[in-house]
């Protein structure tokens, strides 16, 4: 653990002693979660949907009418 005082360390080895196995497993998870997030924070995020040009869409409209058959509106996305 770099950067942490002897005390802390003591301390966090202490409680990892008195732990069973299962639960020690636990909490190298959550280290490992704790270290990948740590390393994303300093990338840039992209958003979580992809931009598409509005005339891909055109294609879609009147695809499917309201009211519908769900099951046939469905196959007729397939036959297009």
């Amino acid at each position: 653990m770099k950067g942490i005082g002897s005390p802390l360390r003591e301390t966090v080895n202490q409680i990892l002693d008195e732990l069973p196995p299962e639960q020690i497993a636990e909490i190298l998870d959550f280290a490992l979660f704790l270290k990948h997030r740590t390393r994303l924070q300093g990338l840039p995020q992209k958003p979580p949907w992809r931009a598409i040009p509005a005339s891909y869409l055109d294609g879609l409209v009147g695809l499917v009418a309201w009211g519908g058959d769900a099951l046939a509106d469905t196959e007729g996305l397939y036959e297009a």
